[in-house]
């Protein structure tokens, strides 16, 4: 293990991820503390031409499922089970943050999804409706492959909170920082 100031420092002020019993019980907790940081589905270089892994926490989900937005005039959505691709659309309705997904196949759906939560390693869609009274899962969890890909969902939500940590430990040292700068201005001119 390395020691640094870092190390040292979050360390003492590290908040631990309580414990929920589902995937979705987690992301109510994380959303609230991560949204400043989240970017806009208008910003398609985060999500397009990249590959995202689905995640559950379905003991019985142990298909590997990847999801690519491709850029092409028709928004083709490029879904793979296990290596069998099928092809569906995906569409952004100006203005709104949200995401119409079309699946192809013989059982064609479209769902409307909401963003949740997007950066580089996350694509959180929260799907239109209660799921919850009709005994669905809420969310669509997709980690970028390349950074989230080896992860169990379990891990994924610390990686997530990490978000939380990371930002609130910054926050804490440039405070630190500021009180420091403060003392030393204050005894030099007293």
């Amino acid at each position: 293990m390395k020691f640094s100031f870092d190390n040292i420092i979050g360390s003492s002020f590290k908040s631990e991820l309580p414990v929920f019993d589902n995937m979705d019980a987690y992301i109510d907790f994380i959303l609230p503390k991560i949204k400043p940081y989240s970017e806009s589905l208008e910003d398609q270089k985060l999500y397009v031409n990249k590959r995202w892994k689905e995640f559950r926490d379905d003991e019985d989900f142990h298909e590997a499922v990847l999801y690519i937005f491709q850029d092409d005039e028709v928004g083709s959505l490029l879904l793979s089970i296990d290596g069998n691709i099928g092809v569906g659309s995906w569409e952004v309705l100006p203005k709104s943050n949200t995401l119409i997904l079309e699946s192809g196949g013989k059982k064609q759906k479209s769902e409307l999804f909401d963003l949740a939560f997007l950066n580089k390693d996350f694509l959180i869609l929260k799907k239109h409706g209660n799921q919850k009274r009709i005994n669905k899962k809420k969310y669509l969890v997709l980690g970028f492959e390349k950074s989230c890909g080896k992860l169990d969902w379990l891990d994924l939500m610390d990686k997530m909170y990490d978000l939380y940590r990371g930002n609130w430990l910054f926050t804490l040292m440039i405070i630190l920082l500021l009180l420091v700068a403060g003392l030393l201005l204050f005894s030099i001119f007293m």
